[in-house]
């Protein structure tokens, strides 16, 4: 009797374990953190880009940097500040920023742009209460040229708050507040220009010092198809990237020709 009573206990044991075991696989499986759909990309001038795209499962998002086709690197990081037409994304050779929303602050992340390590992260409104949008304007959010950058945000008092960054020391350089908001914003040489509803002002990318603006607008996007009019943040190295929830096409930017798809 007592072998048998024996035999039984093994039997519920090893049905127990068996349970938990594949229970704790499909958790593994299905909890892990999945990509999800496209937001948006910054294409670089070597014909890289860096990808923005949802986690399936929660309000978090994935940084994705591409040679080409080929995935170089993928992190996770907090709720992306960013939205389709407002690029919160600047890279160099050394370093890509990525505006993310925590605890409603706007937080810049920045990683190592050959291995996707994180090197810091900076508050940019620190001592500012939690704002619903983070401070983040409806159509500008990042300007950069793959070495300097600048962070455009809704001021906590009014008018908005401009942070210079130096993308190849990896620091914060400069900070301005300015009244009004842009309508749109550009690198031009060493000058941040935007656009106001009044006129043009620069701000030198060095230290964020006033400077005249120059008489030119913003760079135009040529194409030799009319219907095609990409984002600014969508074209360099060669290749323009159409980004759609689901895939993203990369065209040669010349020939229009696809060259490679993103899924």
């Amino acid at each position: 009797m007592r072998v048998r009573s024996g035999t039984v206990v093994v039997g519920v044991v090893l049905a127990i374990s068996l349970t938990l075991g594949s229970l704790g696989a499909w958790w593994v499986v299905h909890a892990r953190p999945r990509p999800g759909e496209f937001i948006d990309v910054l294409a670089t001038a070597d014909g890289a880009a860096v990808v923005v795209r949802r986690e399936r499962s929660s309000d978090r998002s994935f940084v994705e940097v591409y040679d080409g086709e080929r995935l170089r690197w993928r992190g996770m990081i907090p709720h992306y500040a960013g939205r389709p037409g407002a690029i919160a994304v600047a890279a160099s050779p050394r370093s890509i920023t990525v505006r993310v929303v925590r605890g409603g602050h706007p937080y810049l992340f920045a990683f190592d742009a050959a291995t996707g390590a994180k090197i810091d992260s900076f508050d940019l409104v620190p001592g500012a209460p939690p704002d619903p949008d983070a401070y983040t304007l409806g159509s500008l959010a990042t300007v950069s040229d793959g070495h300097r950058g600048a962070e455009l945000l809704a001021a906590p008092g009014g008018g908005i708050e401009v942070i210079g960054v130096d993308l190849d020391q990896r620091r914060l350089a400069w900070k301005r507040s300015l009244p009004g908001r842009p309508l749109d914003a550009w690198i031009a040489g060493d000058l941040l220009v935007l656009q106001q509803v009044d006129g043009k002002r620069a701000l030198a990318l060095a230290d964020g010092a006033d400077a005249p603006a120059p008489s030119a607008g913003a760079p135009a996007i040529s194409s030799s198809d009319t219907s095609l009019v990409p984002a600014r943040n969508h074209v360099g190295g060669g290749r323009i990237w159409v980004v759609t929830p689901r895939a993203i096409t990369v065209l040669d930017a010349h020939s229009l020709q696809p060259v490679a798809t993103l899924r």
